[in-house]
């Protein structure tokens, strides 16, 4: 018996899965900066310098500041969503391994994991101190790309392409 899952490529759906994450910490800001009333939210240009000054003088500088991390975070998934999803299409184009800790599967659980835990630092943290762990996540999460990247170039290089 198939499972839902077990019908589809799930590094595949990895990549909307991503998105998702990386979407939710601008949810989070547009509800910090609104304090819970997302009716507020003024979206006819929510990256104007205008709106970024107005949510700055209503709201007290520590709320601002969770705004602004929840935005960066934001802004970090969705710069970083390149490279996940290229990772994810060469992978499967030189047919590396699907399943295990290994394979694709592994490696889109993993990467995830390391974004879901990277968002939870990134907006629970106010101090310096671990934004060096916020640091050493992402470079784990890059990290596990290349090595995927890498595998795919060793494969697909002794396809004659």
């Amino acid at each position: 018996m198939t499972t839902f899952l077990g019908a589809y490529n799930t590094s595949i759906l990895a990549i909307p899965a991503y998105h998702v994450l990386s979407f939710l910490p601008h949810a989070y800001a547009a509800w910090v900066a609104t304090k819970g009333n997302l009716v507020k939210w003024d979206n006819r240009n929510p990256r104007s310098t205008e709106l970024h000054a107005t949510l700055k003088e209503k709201l007290d500088a520590e709320t601002y500041a969770r705004y602004e991390r929840a935005e960066a975070c934001h802004a970090n998934g969705m710069e970083n969503l390149p490279l996940f999803a290229t990772t994810v299409i060469l992978g499967n184009l030189a047919g590396l391994k699907k399943d295990g800790l290994h394979g694709m599967t592994g490696f889109v659980s993993i990467y995830l994991g390391l974004r879901l835990a990277y968002t939870g630092v990134y907006l629970s943290t106010d101090t310096q101190g671990p934004t060096y762990i916020r640091s050493g996540i992402w470079i784990a999460s890059v990290v596990l790309c290349f090595r995927v990247i890498a595998d795919a170039a060793k494969k697909l290089g002794t396809a004659g392409f």
